[in-house]
């Protein structure tokens, strides 16, 4: 009771200090009126806080009660401020992330493309190496047809007028292969014989130069039957004496370095007094047949010395 009736007096006390005020500051009665108008419903609201609550609130409680408002608020700014800071770095992270994440996949796409520009490249290397190995065994084949050519056009150039239209010029002597002729092949003596009515003989072989150059001029004879059927007869024979090889120049051949092995023999159908010539990529091309019973083609030779 005495609080309350306190309470009553401060308000009574608060309310004439107030009319004091305004009259003393010359305002008009309507403002004094307006003024007690606010007292009252002033009085009215501590009214129902008093009745709510049991007891009215103080003006420095309201203040109080503000400033803990405040200070609430700010609080939870603050709170509100530290708990989204983790979340404004991941998110700042997630943004990054996804920068990195797409500048790889970027990168990704460059490298696939780069990589398909390489493989075509390889293969566009890879055709114009075949191309340059191709037109390489071209030229490569083009050059030795030129060869051929410039070396079967020096020797007619030297051999024009000084062999026989069919006659070969090597070295210092004309040579001719009677294969040229279709039906050609003779007995030794006919053979021989074709050779001195040309002006020559049949072939002499002085030495083992000369015997590489019969062998590196010597026709690659396409023909069927057994190899000694495609031989040519040479100026050599043993009819003149017996038992001694000797050369249609009457010289006697004492090297057996050029027989075939087993050559010469007396027995089977190779037995015979002539010589012929065969080569077959050795050094030994010689072998004997029967000069009369055996046709062969032959190679006739014109000394130019």
């Amino acid at each position: 009771m005495e609080n309350s009736q306190s309470e009553q007096r401060e308000e009574m006390s608060f309310e004439q200090n107030i009319s004091q005020d305004f009259n003393t500051n010359g305002h008009s009665g309507s403002h004094h009126q307006t003024f007690g108008q606010g007292v009252s419903n002033l009085k009215l609201h501590q009214g129902l806080f008093t009745e709510r609550g049991g007891s009215a609130f103080p003006l420095h409680r309201l203040v109080t009660l503000g400033l803990l408002n405040a200070v609430l608020l700010i609080a939870a700014v603050v709170i509100g401020i530290y708990s989204a800071t983790p979340l404004i770095i991941e998110m700042n992270y997630l943004r990054n992330h996804s920068d990195i994440i797409r500048a790889k996949l970027e990168a990704q796409a460059q490298l696939a493309k780069e990589r398909g520009s390489h493989r075509q490249l390889k293969l566009q290397v890879t055709q114009t190496k075949t191309l340059a190995d191709y037109l390489q065994r071209q030229i490569e084949t083009l050059q030795t047809e030129r060869t051929n050519l410039q070396s079967n056009k020096t020797i007619m150039e030297e051999s024009c007028g000084r062999c026989l239209q069919g006659w070969s010029l090597l070295k210092s002597s004309c040579y001719y292969f009677s294969h040229h002729v279709s039906n050609s092949k003779k007995n030794w003596l006919d053979s021989r014989a074709n050779c001195i009515s040309q002006g020559g003989d049949l072939l002499v072989i002085n030495n083992l130069e000369e015997q590489q150059l019969i062998s590196d001029n010597f026709p690659k004879l396409r023909s069927s039957g057994l190899w000694w059927q495609n031989g040519f007869w040479i100026g050599l024979t043993k009819v003149v004496t017996a038992g001694t090889w000797v050369w249609v120049n009457n010289v006697t051949e004492v090297e057996t370095m050029y027989w075939r092995p087993g050559q010469p023999t007396h027995d089977g159908p190779l037995s015979g007094n002539c010589a012929a010539f065969n080569y077959f990529s050795n050094e030994r091309p010689w072998y004997n047949a029967n000069c009369l019973a055996l046709l062969l083609n032959w190679i006739c030779e014109m000394d130019l010395s």
